[in-house]
């Protein structure tokens, strides 16, 4: 017999959405639907919008998906799939989650299979991708703890901000003692494989290790550590500076500390998976903080639904066609060779 897990017993499954549901509930019930009140008093605001405030926020979002591919490659190699495919690859993905529940998992897989039809190898995709799920949030991470250094000096300041600096502090000089101490760790990431290796099927265990070999080797390549501090940040950046956009639009521009700060509390909120794409948890969380740094109801409200408007839905219908022209460029090859 196979030391292999059982599937999750029915009762966890049903613990975790019962809970999914009653936050999201309260979230929508006390955070999201008051502020609506507010969008619906300033439906005229939207009207005497400066249409190339709108076009700034969908410039910038395009650049944030363009950085993000940027990062796919930069992991994947720049030699296995042309970055045109990246791209419409990963858009496709970014649009599949948002409008599937459980839609990361989905995305995954047609991202996965995607590449591996552009010609990328199975363990290089399965390790890009592992490696973009901890790069990305890490990135997030390390803006948001960058943020609450000068945030410490801010005049309404909270004890909130000092524990974010000081948890921080303590994961970069875990980092550098990781650096300083590569071997040692090393060697303790190899005992802790091989233990988990004979927890799981044995027929898993050549792909997973090769997936962690494959990951290590990332991680250690010079010009990969630089896309996680380039092109993963920029993502994000790029994307608070969409929501700046809005804010400036509708006559609030914000100082970009407190903007960072809103930014990242909803994006962090964001990971745990209880909608997709922490639809209604992001918007709630972003307003109630920006209203918390003293910015206009009204227009809190409108520029982190135009916000939401441009980055969540706007990828969507941009997704669709991304995946048919993939489709498309993919029958024609098959028709060539054939």
């Amino acid at each position: 017999m196979d030391g292999a897990t059982g599937p999750r017993p029915a009762w966890h499954r049903w613990v975790w959405s019962a809970t999914s549901l009653v936050v999201v509930f309260a979230v929508v019930e006390y955070v999201v639907l008051p502020k609506l009140t507010l969008a619906r008093e300033s439906l005229a605001r939207v009207a005497h919008l400066n249409p190339a405030w709108v076009i700034a926020g969908i410039v910038l979002e395009a650049c944030c998906l363009v950085s993000y591919s940027l990062f796919t490659r930069a992991l994947l190699g720049s030699g296995q799939v042309r970055f045109s495919w990246i791209l419409r690859t990963d858009v496709t993905g970014y649009g599949v989650s948002h409008v599937i529940p459980g839609g990361a998992a989905t995305a995954t897989a047609i991202r996965f299979r995607l590449l591996q039809a552009g010609g990328a190898r199975p363990s290089n995709i399965t390790a890009t991708i592992t490696a973009e799920a901890i790069g990305s949030y890490a990135a997030l991470l390390l803006i948001a703890w960058l943020t609450s250094i000068p945030a410490l000096f801010l005049r309404d300041a909270t004890s909130a901000y000092l524990i974010m600096f000081l948890i921080g502090l303590a994961a970069m000089a875990s980092c550098v003692l990781a650096v300083r101490e590569r071997s040692a760790l090393e060697r303790l990431a190899a005992r802790l494989l091989r233990a988990s290796l004979h927890r799981l099927p044995r027929r898993t265990r050549p792909w997973i290790a090769s997936v962690a070999l494959r990951l290590r080797d990332l991680l250690a390549d010079h010009e990969v550590r630089r896309a996680f501090l380039i092109w993963a940040t920029l993502n994000w950046l790029l994307d608070a500076a969409v929501l700046w956009t809005f804010l400036a639009a509708y006559g609030e521009p914000l100082n970009p500390i407190p903007l960072l700060l809103a930014y990242c509390a909803a994006n962090l909120a964001a990971a745990v998976p209880l909608t997709p794409g922490g639809i209604a948890v992001v918007e709630g969380i972003a307003i109630s903080t920006l209203l918390g740094f003293g910015v206009d109801g009204q227009a809190a409200v409108l520029a982190v639904l135009s916000w939401r408007l441009v980055q969540f839905w706007g990828p969507v219908p941009v997704a669709g066609l991304c995946y048919l022209s993939l489709q498309a460029q993919s029958a024609t090859a098959r028709a060539k060779q054939d």
